[in-house]
């Protein structure tokens, strides 16, 4: 097989990436755009040693499971990679994505994976989305990058510039309105290369300049414009660390330096740099299913590990008798503290610090938590997080992750801990995307 070689493809599967896999040839080839069960004629456009990658030219054997995306850049943005995927055959490819990562690489073949929780709605559920900037032919244009490339796809849609049908309609308002904002300052002005818009469920919204070092004395002009925007109660910057340095310095340059949002009787103040989840609607759903794991009475003490702002922490610290959080994002964790306040709640106590390290100290001087909940980034759990709650004894694990294979992995290496899966609980988070998020119940098995 070589470059620019036609070949006809039979679509078997998916991938993580959301590119239909299928053999030509006895090669892997992966096809974007592809839906499962299909027949499709292929240009090879990228040869390696063990895969290739294809770009269609023609559909010989369609799929009644195919529709048209309602975004028209779907294809080129980087962002929705199943929007040609009627929604149900979306949450079938993704249940059956999870248990076969649990299978593969947990080990865990014949435990229970539950079908996956959809929406009713599962457009415009983003209380935050991150655009691209830049200015051409005197215009600022915000968007997406192209699907692995550096090419901003900028586009308008029938709700109004740069429409994103992933976003709640309100950033994609607001959106538009710094545009032109940022069209509107003299040439001389330093232009964000991203801006981020965050939105509480109360309506306020926080917008973020992000740029580099040096920029943020000429940024205060348009947030100050910025922050008149209706709904707008926040214009922050970030000043990348720079090179491929993580990080970097977050102020406020107009209005609060938070938002505030209410999830089921809970409120919560979000600063700029605090993690939170994007989708509301779903996000309910998987802490009650948390709560439902975590099956407590009242008396319990939980740890909750990479707690954020404490929204899994809280919302459990109402029927436990203690909760510890701990986070390594310092502005997180006086957010955390803050909700807690906010909410009366007076049981709970976090750490700021590297969770490896932090965790492990405490289960050494001798805490006990009989649940520990976790929520890591979409790298997994460090093993020294996983070793010190096998030590610390806990009785029940409540894992919360975002990529079904890092948690598989984990998964193995908690069963040989001492633990026994019991069930997976999919919910779809990020619909039209292939990003799934998974929630699993591990209890420890007796001696």
């Amino acid at each position: 097989m070589q470059e620019s070689q036609i070949v006809n493809v039979e679509i078997t599967g998916i991938n993580h990436r959301g590119e239909g896999v299928g053999r030509a040839e006895g090669v892997v080839i992966f096809v974007p755009g592809a839906v499962p069960g299909e027949r499709v004629t292929v240009r090879v456009e990228e040869w390696r040693k063990n895969h290739a990658y294809g770009a269609i030219l023609e559909i010989a054997g369609n799929t009644d499971q195919r529709q048209t995306p309602a975004c028209p850049v779907s294809a080129r943005c980087g962002g929705c990679t199943l929007q040609h995927i009627a929604y149900a055959e979306q949450l079938r490819l993704k249940t059956e994505l999870v248990r076969q990562d649990m299978t593969r690489i947990g080990g865990a073949a014949g435990v229970p994976v539950r079908d996956i929780i959809g929406m009713a709605d599962p457009w415009h559920y983003r209380n935050n989305v991150r655009f691209k900037v830049r200015r051409r032919a005197g215009e600022v244009e915000l968007g997406f990058f192209a699907r692995g490339s550096h090419r901003l796809v900028a586009d308008e849609g029938s709700d109004g510039p740069n429409l994103c049908l992933l976003a709640h309609r309100d950033l994609n308002r607001v959106a538009a309105q710094v545009r032109d904002i940022l069209t509107g300052c003299p040439a001389a002005t330093p232009l964000p290369a991203e801006i981020m818009l965050r939105r509480g469920s109360t309506g306020e919204i926080m917008v973020v300049l992000i740029g580099d070092k040096g920029q943020a004395q000429g940024f205060i002009t348009p947030a100050e414009k910025m922050a008149g925007i209706p709904g707008v109660v926040s214009v922050a910057c970030h000043m990348r660390a720079g090179g491929k340095r993580p990080g970097g310095r977050f102020s406020t340059l107009a209005g609060r330096d938070y938002v505030v949002d209410e999830l089921d009787g809970l409120k919560f103040k979000i600063s700029a740099p605090s993690f939170y989840q994007v989708n509301p609607a779903q996000t309910a759903v998987l802490y009650r299913q948390a709560l439902e794991y975590c099956a407590l009475r009242g008396g319990e003490e939980v740890a909750d590990a990479y707690c954020g702002v404490g929204t899994v922490a809280l919302y459990v610290a109402r029927y436990a008798g203690a909760v510890r959080g701990y986070e390594v994002v310092p502005g997180a964790v006086r957010d955390a503290g803050t909700n807690a306040a906010l909410n009366g709640l007076v049981n709970t106590r976090f750490y700021a610090g590297v969770v490896e390290r932090v965790l492990p100290a405490h289960v050494a001087k001798g805490y006990r938590p009989d649940v520990v909940v976790l929520d890591p980034p979409r790298s997994g759990c460090r093993p020294e997080v996983l070793d010190a709650l096998a030590a610390s004894g806990a009785g029940r694990v409540v894992y919360i992750s975002c990529n079904p294979a890092t948690l598989a992995r984990d998964v193995k290496r908690l069963t040989c801990l001492g633990y026994s899966l019991q069930e997976v609980q999919p919910v779809d988070m990020f619909p039209h995307t292939m990003h799934v998020e998974a929630i699993i119940l591990l209890q420890r098995q007796k001696p």
